[in-house]
C-alpha cells in the first residue's frame, strides 16, 4: 500500500477551494465559521561554583525584594483565605471555572461531528447535525473528560517526581547528580507530552470521522483505529509531523496577514467567533487533509465523496456544447487537401 503525504494535502486544498470559494457565499461562510468556532472551542503548553554563588545572592536578593513589596499583601490573601468567607468564595470560583471547563468541552464534542458533517455533505446546517450527533457528542464528551483526568494525573505525577528528585539534590549541593536526574526526568516528561499530543490528535483527526462513519462510540472506533496504527505505525507518526509543519505555516501565515492589516486581522483572529471566521480556510483545509490521509486506508475510513475533476468554464476550451461557437476536433474531420473546400468552406 503506496501512503502519500502530499496527495492529502493538494486534495485537501482542492476541497476547500470548491467549498468556500466555487462560488463564495458569505452567509454560508458565516454559519460554516460557527461550526468550525464550536468544534474549536476545547482547543485552548551547567555552571561552575561561581555561577552557584552569584545564582544565591540573586536569589537572596530578590526573596528580600518580593518580601517588601508582596509581603502584606501575601499575609492578607492568606489570612483571608483561610477565613470562612475566603475558604466560600474560593470554592465558588473552583465549581465555576470546573462548569465552564465541561461546558465548553460538550458543546465543541459535538461541535466536531457538526462541523465535519457539513463538510462532508457540503451544506451549512447547525440544528439537524446538533441533533443527529447527540449520542457520539456525549460518547467523546465522556471520553474526552476521563482522558483529560488521566493526563493531568500522568503529568502531575512528572512534575511532582521532578521536584522531589530534584529539591533533595539541589539541597545537599548535588549538582551532577541533579543535572542527571533533570535530564532523564526531562526526557521521560517530554516522550509522555509527545505520546498526549499524538493522542489527542488522533482523537479529532481520525477517531471521530471513523465515529461518523460507522456510528459508533469513541471507544469502539479506537479499538478500530488501532489495529490500523499497528499496521502502519510510522506512516501515522510522520503525517503527524507533517500535518503539524503545515499548520505551523498557515499560522505564520495568517500572523504576517495580520500584521499587513496594520493588525487589525490579528484583532480579529482574537475575538471569539470572528476568528474561526477568519480562519476558515486553515480549519477546512486541514480538516480535508486528515480525511484524504485517513481515505488512503480503504472504504471502511473513507467518509469522503468522489472527488470530481475541474471543470473550466473557459469558452473555448473545447469541454462545452453551445450553439456551434466552441470548435472540437470532430468537428473539423479530415483535411480533403487543397484543392476541395473543407468543412468550414463554401
Amino acid at each position: 500500500m503506496r501512503i502519500s503525504y502530499s496527495e492529502p494535502l493538494q486534495r485537501g486544498w482542492l476541497r476547500m477551494k470548491r467549498a468556500l470559494f466555487q462560488p463564495f457565499d458569505l452567509g454560508r461562510w458565516m454559519v460554516l465559521g460557527f461550526t468550525a468556532w464550536l468544534a474549536q472551542l476545547a482547543d485552548g503548553g551547567g555552571g561552575g561554583g561561581g555561577a552557584q554563588d552569584a545564582f544565591q545572592f540573586d536569589r537572596d536578593v530578590a526573596t528580600d525584594n518580593f518580601d517588601e513589596a508582596f509581603g502584606g499583601a501575601w499575609e492578607w490573601l492568606t489570612e483571608f483565605v483561610s477565613s470562612g468567607v475566603g475558604v466560600v468564595i474560593a470554592a465558588m470560583i473552583i465549581v465555576t471555572v470546573l462548569v465552564i471547563t465541561l461546558l465548553v468541552i460538550w458543546l465543541s464534542s459535538r461541535g466536531r461531528f457538526m462541523f465535519l458533517d457539513n463538510l462532508i455533505h457540503g451544506r451549512t446546517e447547525v440544528t439537524q447535525p446538533w441533533r443527529e450527533f447527540r449520542a457520539h457528542g456525549d460518547s467523546l464528551f465522556l471520553w474526552t473528560l476521563g482522558y483529560t483526568v488521566v493526563a493531568l494525573v500522568v503529568v502531575g505525577a512528572l512534575i511532582g517526581g521532578l521536584v522531589i528528585a530534584l529539591v533533595p539534590a539541589v539541597a545537599m549541593d548535588m549538582g551532577g547528580v541533579s543535572l542527571l536526574m533533570a535530564m532523564l526526568l526531562g526526557i521521560v516528561f517530554f516522550a509522555v507530552i509527545v505520546i498526549l499530543a499524538y493522542i489527542e490528535y488522533f482523537l479529532h483527526g481520525f477517531i471521530v470521522p471513523i465515529m461518523h462513519k460507522h456510528g459508533v462510540s469513541t471507544t469502539q472506533a479506537w479499538s478500530m483505529f488501532l489495529p490500523l496504527f499497528q499496521a502502519h505505525p510510522g506512516s501515522f507518526v510522520l503525517y503527524g509531523l507533517f500535518y503539524m509543519v503545515i499548520n505551523i505555516a498557515m499560522g505564520l501565515a495568517f500572523i504576517i496577514a495580520g500584521f499587513l492589516t496594520c493588525c487589525l486581522g490579528l484583532i480579529l483572529i482574537a475575538l471569539p467567533y470572528l476568528g474561526s471566521v477568519v480562519t476558515l480556510p486553515a480549519s477546512v483545509l486541514a480538516r480535508f487533509m486528515n480525511l484524504e490521509f485517513l481515505a488512503q486506508f480503504g472504504d471502511d475510513f473513507n467518509v469522503l465523496p468522489p472527488l470530481e475533476p475541474e471543470h473550466t468554464d473557459h469558452p473555448y476550451s473545447g469541454n462545452d456544447h453551445i450553439d456551434g461557437t466552441v470548435i472540437r476536433t470532430e468537428d473539423i474531420g479530415e483535411d480533403p487537401g487543397g484543392d476541395e473546400s473543407g468543412p468550414q468552406g463554401p
